[in-house]
C-alpha cells in the first residue's frame, strides 16, 4: 500500500515527492498517466495529481479511479474533473491571497491563515454533497471569497480539489518570484531581495510555506485506510533545532576562536563561513577550527555589483575553487558575503556543479525592506528542500533559510538594525523556541559573526544558547544538519500493509547514525498502539506529541540500513 503521485512532465510531480520526503512521508510511488485506468485503490488508496493540462480521457480515468474507491487529490482541476468534484471554475483570482482553514486543523497553525501566491481559480461550489475545507480570500477586501479546498464523495472514493497550485505556491514562497529577480537592496542584489508580493505583514511568526506543505501531507494521510508511519525530520527525535553559524568577514582569529570556545562550552557546534579572498585564517587554522566546528566558503561578490549574472556566477565559482585549493577539502554548504545573489537558479546550478549540497543564502527576516522582524516574515520557510525550477526540474542543492543575523537584529548604530537588547531578545527567543518545540518543529537558523560577537552580539548569542539548553534544543552547524538530512533523504518505505489490526512496513536507506526516528500514530480507528517490533524484536517506544497528534517514536540505532517494523493496535 502506497500513495501515488501522478506524473506528466513537465509538471511538479518531483516537487510533490520532495514535499512528501521533507515531511517524512516515505511510502509513495510515481504513477504514469497510462497506469491510471487500471490503478487499484486497494494498493494505491490516494493519487495526488499536480496541476497539468490533462486530456479529457485522463480526467475520466481519474474520476473512475475515485468511483472505484480511490481518493483523488488535484490542484486546479480541469473542467471535467472539477465537475465531478462538485465545482465550476469561473475565472482566476489575483494574488496575493489568504487561505483560511475552516474544517480540518493544519498542524502547527493556531488561527493564522496561509499566504497564497501564484495561480488560483475562482471555483464555485455546485454540489451539496461536498464540503469546504478552506477558503481563499483577498487580505484587504471583504468581497470575493471562494472555496480554496473542497472535498466531495464520489462513488466509493473521494475527490479533494485545491483551487490553487499548492506545490508552485510553496516553492515560490520559499524561493521568490522568478519574474522579480535582480532587485538590489542597498546596492546589493541579494537572495532575499528576489521579489514576492505577500500582502500585509501578518504572518511573520509563522513558517507558513512549510506548514502549508505539511498540511498537504496531513490531508493526504487522512485518506489512507491505515496508520501512516512518518520518518521524523529532526535529529534524535528532537522537538526543535537551532542552526548556528557565523560569517568570518575578516574578523581577527582571536575573535573567531573566542566564539568557538563559548559555543563549544554550551555543547554546541557552528558553521564558520570564510571569504577566500579576504581572510587571515591559514590552512593550519582551519584544520584546527574543524576539530570541533565546520567551515565553508563565503564568496564575496560585492566587487561585481552591477555586472552580468554570468560574470557574478563565474566569480562565485572561482572563489569556491580557490577555497578548496586553500584549505584542501570540498565544502558542503555555502553562504555568500552580504547574501549576494545572481539571477534565479543560476547560482544554485553552479553550486550543484561544484558539489555543494546546501545553500544558506536566504534570510527570512526583513532586510531594509520593511520593519517586520518576524523570523519567517519574507519566506515562511525553515525546512531544507531542494530548489525547484518553475518547470518542475529539481536542483540537487538544499535550500536552508536563516532567520536571524546579528547585524540586522542587534547592532545599535546601524540604521538597518532592529536594535534589540539582550533582554528583549531573550523574550523573543523564548517565543521562537517555544513555538518551534511545541507547534512548528522546524530549525531556527542564526548568523552571529565573530567580529560582532566580540563587539556587541555576544550577550545575545549567550542568551540563545542558554534558552536552547533550557528547552533541550540541540544546537547544530549547517554542515551537521546537511549530513543528517542527506542520510535521512535516502530512506524509503518499500512495502506497507494493514491487516488484523497490525501495520507492517519495511524500509531501506543509508546507514543510520543513531539519529533517525520513525513516528507511528499512537491510535487509529479507535484503537491504541500496544506493541512495536523492529525486525521481529519487541522494541520500546516513547509517546510524543507532534503537530497536535500523539505518535510512538521508535529509534532504529547505529548501523541500521533496513528495517521491518510491525505495530499492533487493540
Amino acid at each position: 500500500m502506497k500513495i501515488g503521485i501522478l506524473t506528466h512532465p513537465p509538471d511538479l510531480s518531483d516537487y510533490v515527492a520532495e514535499i512528501f520526503k521533507t515531511w517524512g512521508l516515505a511510502a509513495f510511488d510515481r504513477i504514469g498517466e497510462e497506469q491510471v485506468e487500471a490503478l487499484d485503490p486497494a494498493s494505491t488508496p490516494v493519487l495526488v495529481c499536480p496541476a497539468s493540462e490533462r486530456d479529457v480521457q485522463t480526467q475520466e480515468f481519474l474520476i473512475d479511479y475515485a468511483r472505484r474507491g480511490g481518493a483523488v487529490v488535484t490542484f486546479l482541476p480541469g473542467d471535467v474533473l472539477a465537475h465531478a468534484a462538485g465545482l465550476a471554475c469561473e475565472g482566476t483570482k489575483a494574488a496575493p491571497l489568504r487561505l483560511r482553514p475552516s474544517r480540518f486543523p493544519a498542524g502547527g497553525v493556531s488561527g493564522e491563515d496561509f499566504p497564497v501566491v501564484g495561480a488560483a481559480g475562482h471555483y464555485i461550489e455546485k454540489s451539496d454533497a461536498g464540503v469546504g475545507i478552506a477558503y481563499l480570500y483577498h487580505p484587504d477586501a471583504f468581497e470575493g471569497e471562494s472555496v480554496g479546498i473542497f472535498e466531495t464523495p464520489y462513488g466509493k472514493g473521494r475527490i479533494l480539489a485545491f483551487a490553487f497550485d499548492l506545490p508552485a505556491c510553496v516553492f515560490t514562497l520559499r524561493q521568490g518570484d522568478p519574474c522579480q529577480i535582480e532587485r538590489a537592496v542597498g546596492g546589493n542584489v541579494r537572495a532575499d531581495s528576489i521579489g514576492i508580493d505577500l500582502g500585509p505583514a501578518d504572518s511573520g511568526l509563522l513558517p507558513f510555506a512549510d506548514l502549508l506543505a505539511r498540511w498537504l501531507v496531513e490531508l493526504v494521510c487522512r485518506f489512507v485506510p491505515a496508520p501512516v508511519p512518518l520518518l521524523w525530520h529532526l535529529p534524535g527525535g528532537a522537538a526543535a533545532l537551532v542552526l548556528y553559524s557565523g560569517d568570518e568577514d575578516g574578523a581577527e582569529i582571536s575573535a573567531t576562536e573566542q566564539e568557538f570556545r563559548e559555543v563549544s562550552a554550551a555543547g554546541a557546534r557552528m558553521s564558520l563561513y570564510i571569504i577566500p579572498i579576504g581572510t587571515d585564517s591559514t590552512a593550519e587554522d582551519v584544520q584546527r577550527y574543524r576539530q570541533n566546528h565546520d567551515v565553508g566558503p563565503h564568496p564575496n561578490l560585492r566587487a561585481m555589483d552591477g555586472r552580468s549574472i554570468e560574470d557574478r556566477v563565474a566569480e562565485f565559482e572561482r572563489q569556491i575553487l580557490l577555497f578548496e585549493e586553500m584549505y584542501g577539502f570540498e565544502p558542503k554548504s555555502v553562504r555568500n558575503h552580504c547574501l549576494s545573489w545572481a539571477g534565479y537558479m543560476e547560482l544554485v546550478e553552479a553550486q550543484a556543479r561544484l558539489g555543494i549540497r546546501m545553500d544558506a543564502n536566504y534570510l527570512c527576516s526583513a532586510y531594509m525592506r520593511d520593519r517586520c522582524s518576524g523570523p519567517y516574515h519574507l519566506r515562511g520557510a525553515a525546512m531544507p528542500m531542494r530548489f525547484c525550477h518553475p518547470d518542475g526540474r529539481l536542483v540537487d542543492v538544499l535550500q536552508q533559510h536563516t532567520h536571524l543575523s546579528d547585524d540586522v537584529w542587534f547592532q545599535e548604530s546601524a540604521p538597518k538594525s532592529f536594535h534589540y537588547s539582550p533582554e528583549m531578545y531573550g523574550v523573543l527567543a523564548d517565543r521562537i523556541l517555544c513555538d518551534s518545540a511545541t507547534r512548528f518543529h522546524v530549525p531556527y537558523g542564526v548568523i552571529l559573526h565573530p567580529g560582532n560577537w566580540v563587539r556587541f552580539s555576544r550577550p545575545h548569542g549567550l542568551v540563545l544558547l542558554e534558552k536552547a539548553a533550557e528547552r533541550n534544543v540541540p544546537v547544530w552547524s549547517y554542515d551537521q544538519w546537511c549530513d543528517f538530512w542527506l542520510l535521512r533523504d535516502r530512506w524509503r518505505v518499500a512495502r506497507m500493509s494493514w491487516q488484523d489490526h497490525t501495520l507492517t512496513f519495511t524500509a531501506t536507506g543509508a546507514t543510520d547514525d543513531g539519529n533517525l526516528r520513525w513516528l507511528i500514530p499512537a491510535a487509529f480507528g479507535g484503537e491504541a498502539l500496544t506493541e512495536v517490533r523492529v525486525d521481529g524484536r519487541q522494541t520500546p517506544f516513547e509517546i510524543v506529541t507532534r503537530y497536535g497528534q500523539d505518535f510512538a517514536q521508535v529509534a532504529l540505532g547505529n548501523g541500521i540500513d533496513s528495517c521491518g517494523i510491525s505495530a499492533v493496535y487493540s
